[in-house]
């Protein structure tokens, strides 16, 4: 299975014991709207909050995976409306080193 999909499956099983063994511990999460980071914990943590159940994931797509890197876009419905988000994540000796969002807002027709 690719690291994109068990990433997927272990945040939404909430499954914390893997998504600490698919992320480097120097894991670092970045939002380009604020450059908000987070580290793997703090991550983590936000992620174990249930914010996942407060936004809905529509047209979820791979764009590109390899050992390096893995590129995704999807739409998000939630708290702060719908966004078409592309995340971007680099990745070393198989784990997860750093994610980084970038979202444009969408109308909501």
């Amino acid at each position: 299975m690719s690291l994109f999909n068990k990433w997927w499956d272990a945040a939404n099983a909430l499954d914390r014991p893997s998504m600490e063994e698919l992320l480097d511990d120097s894991f670092i999460f970045v939002r380009h709207n604020t450059g908000e980071k987070m580290t793997k914990n703090e991550f983590i943590d936000y992620l174990m909050t249930g914010v996942r159940d407060q936004v809905k994931s529509k047209a979820r797509r791979l764009i590109y995976e390899n050992d390096e890197i893995i590129v995704s876009h999807s739409i998000l419905d939630g708290p702060a409306g719908r966004n078409a988000v592309m995340l971007v994540r680099v990745v070393k000796d198989g784990k997860i080193t750093r994610m980084e969002s970038g979202a444009t807002p969408l109308s909501l027709q």
